[in-house]
């Protein structure tokens, strides 16, 4: 167990919050094969989950002008406010024990806002949150660090003493360079490549992560405990 008491926790929302890595393969996959090709799974992780959408345009599509990026981005925004979004099973209820633990908690999403407002308001989380970093809040993207700093910054909290939750290698990677300490969340393929870029641990969902309120621990797995303190914590 780590000996350092956490006072905050950061969630990232694709792929942590709710489950999307089907749908947004489909579309980027779908716009692929209209431009003549199928984008790798080595492609798809590196460069479209955690990604903003300009990155992986400007990646994996050079052939599109950047003129032509508006039409992509509102069929995105089309695309994005009509799925039905279900959660990463566990993490609604966690997320509600650490908020009625009076557990600062955030939002940090490389989404922009029409997809954070419907997820947030399908999943029943719209005032979950203490603080919601998104797209259009920072200048660069994951891997750039500046979003967990800013979250941190907002939260009052130092981003050593925050629990980072991320799927994507780019995030991980951005929650790491910030200084905090991050928990990766995915499937078995990706854990080693999740732990070498820096993740705590990795789990594939919320199902056995619970916080224990009465002695302010935040049970990961059967394996894995955080300590944390509510020295700090906001007034509900």
């Amino acid at each position: 167990m780590p000996k350092k008491a956490y006072e905050a926790a950061l969630f990232d929302m694709d792929g942590v919050v709710t489950d999307t890595e089907r749908t947004v393969t489909a579309f980027w996959q779908d716009l692929a094969t209209n431009h003549g090709f199928v984008i790798s799974d080595e492609d798809l992780d590196e460069h479209v989950f955690g990604r903003h959408a300009d990155h992986t345009l400007r990646i994996l599509f050079p052939g599109i002008p950047h003129t032509g990026h508006v039409t992509v981005y509102e069929r995105l925004r089309i695309n994005d406010q009509t799925l039905r979004y279900t959660e990463i099973p566990g993490a609604v209820r966690l997320i509600g024990e650490l908020r009625a633990a009076g557990i600062p908690i955030a939002l940090v999403t490389g989404a922009q806002d029409w997809k954070a407002v419907a997820v947030l308001e399908q999943l029943g989380l719209t005032d979950s949150f203490d603080v919601q970093i998104r797209a259009d809040d920072i200048p660069v993207g994951k891997p750039d660090p500046a979003c967990y700093r800013l979250a941190a910054g907002r939260l009052g909290v130092d981003i050593e003493r925050c629990v980072i939750f991320e799927d994507a290698f780019s995030g991980v990677t951005s929650a790491v360079t910030a200084g905090g300490t991050c928990v990766g969340i995915g499937p078995r393929r990706r854990e080693s490549r999740l732990t070498a870029i820096g993740a705590l641990t990795v789990i594939p969902d919320f199902r056995q992560s619970r916080y224990e309120r009465e002695n302010d621990r935040l049970h990961l797995d059967q394996d894995t405990v955080l300590p944390f303190t509510r020295v700090g914590a906001t007034t509900r």
